[in-house]
């Protein structure tokens, strides 16, 4: 929960799994998202059909953000690794906090990954924290 004892914003929810570790294959700059900042994050992004496909642990974030916005209850609803992968998709594409990057992305390798930026308007002339140049959007373009 937020301060103001309300639900995080999706931005501050993907900041604090970013930074927790506690996902295999999630990874990103240290303060992602915070002002001043701005930085890539690696997505998990394992196609359930693959070979060595792992749902507990191949799903776990896509899990975690259905159970936080209330999609999925534990013991329930029937398990959906692949409603609640699309769910985060269309939740970080939806927002102007994200923009996919898709030329760093890595799909037909055995540990897929996407590639996101954090973005808002105060961090766009900063130094990328993974060393990454790469050019903010122009306004209205998310």
């Amino acid at each position: 929960m937020a301060e103001g004892g309300g639900p995080l914003r999706l931005k501050a929810w993907m900041v604090a799994q970013i930074e927790s570790g506690r996902y295999p294959g999630l990874r990103g700059g240290r303060g992602a998202g915070r002002p001043g900042h701005k930085t890539l994050f690696r997505l998990p992004w394992k196609h359930a059909a693959k070979q060595g496909y792992r749902p507990q642990q191949d799903a776990a974030l896509f899990r975690a953000w259905a159970i936080y916005k209330g999609k999925y209850r534990e013991g329930a609803d029937k398990a959906d690794p692949s409603t609640w992968k699309t769910r985060l998709r269309c939740a970080l594409n939806k927002s102007a906090d994200f923009q996919e990057v898709p030329e760093r992305s890595q799909l037909d390798i055995s540990d897929p990954y996407k590639v996101y930026q954090i973005v808002s308007e105060w961090d766009c002339d900063r130094p990328d924290l993974l060393g990454f140049a790469l050019q903010c959007p122009g306004p209205g373009t998310l």
